[in-house]
């Protein structure tokens, strides 16, 4: 068994995944701790061609499984391959295409499995990793017990990581071998269509403005995109908001819908509830906006405004707009 941190890095459009870059800076720390290397299980188009560039963000090897547009989950049965040569952790997005993948690995090879995870580090030479639990009221500690089988496969939620930028490494890129049939390389696009981006990108967005039941309406979000646009950000929503019909059901954010870890988060309308927090307790920076003083949310926010948002998003959309120049 190798010391080495293994990672999913995914290549979309003849580029690298923020997810790859994060989990590059990521694996390189646990690396560092553990006396491996960081090694890349490079796929997708434009993963031959860019897998070495992953040197840069702290990757040492990168092994290509492929750079064909197929389901992330065709690349399983390489990634089996790559995890039985060895390593003490394989690190997985928290994403649709990353639980795939997982899952398949944690399957077929028996392994154990964690996240999706908001920490992790080595600790008396085993992973450990840290993850919200009991719908977000306790934040548990793990680690595999002895004698597990390796690499432990944990799920990273975005933003855990931040991707080294500057650096001027190159990776060592090797082709994977041909992988054993398994049932999930025959899998293929039936249909596909193109998403908004702000909806793919929810759970990498470094900046979020989510809106509940107090937005009222369909046409209460407008307000929220103005901001979300004047920031840089993305739009998600609570339960409530999406129950309505207001909002996307993917831009949901809680235990039913997707967990995020912005480095700012503004809810404005949402009353905190422990199922919405679940999904957004992560974020380095929550600014809440709600005309009920007394709203859960205000308890953990490190700003409370108590107004109307429909007065207060305005006024700060404007604010910033004119502080940009834009």
């Amino acid at each position: 068994m190798s010391n080495d941190i293994l990672f999913l890095a995914e290549f979309t459009g003849g580029s690298p995944a923020r997810s790859a870059l994060e989990l590059a800076t990521g694996a390189a720390e646990l690396a560092s701790q553990s006396g491996g290397s960081a090694v890349a299980l490079a796929y997708g188009p434009g993963a031959a061609d860019g897998a070495a560039a992953l040197g840069a963000h702290g990757a040492t090897r990168a092994i290509v499984l492929g750079d064909d547009d197929r389901p992330a989950i065709a690349y399983a049965a390489a990634v089996v391959s790559a995890a039985r040569d060895g390593g003490l952790a394989l690190l997985a997005p928290a994403t649709p295409n990353g639980r795939d993948v997982a899952a398949v690995l944690v399957g077929t090879l028996d392994l154990p499995a964690f996240g999706p995870v908001r920490a992790a580090r080595f600790s008396e030479g085993t992973i450990e990793t840290e993850q919200a639990t009991l719908q977000g009221s306790v934040i548990t500690t793990s680690c595999p017990v002895d004698g597990a089988a390796t690499p432990s496969v944990v799920l990273v939620l975005a933003n855990t990581f931040t991707p080294n930028e500057g650096g001027s490494g190159s990776a060592e890129v090797s082709q994977a071998p041909a992988a054993e049939d398994l049932a999930f390389t025959q899998v293929t696009v039936a249909e596909s269509h193109e998403a908004d981006a702000k909806v793919v990108n929810l759970e990498e967005a470094t900046i979020i403005v989510a809106g509940g039941r107090g937005v009222a309406s369909e046409d209460g979000f407008g307000p929220l995109r103005e901001l979300a646009s004047a920031l840089g950000g993305a739009v998600g929503a609570s339960r409530a908001a999406a129950d309505a019909g207001w909002i996307p059901y993917q831009l949901q954010i809680g235990q039913t819908g997707k967990v995020v870890k912005p480095s700012l988060y503004i809810g404005a309308g949402i009353s905190g509830a422990i199922q919405h927090r679940v999904g957004m307790q992560t974020a380095e920076h929550v600014v809440a906006i709600n005309k009920d003083p007394d709203a859960p949310i205000g308890e953990f926010a490190d700003l409370f405004v108590v107004g109307d948002l429909f007065q207060i998003i305005p006024a700060l959309t404007d604010e910033i707009r004119r502080r940009k120049g834009t």
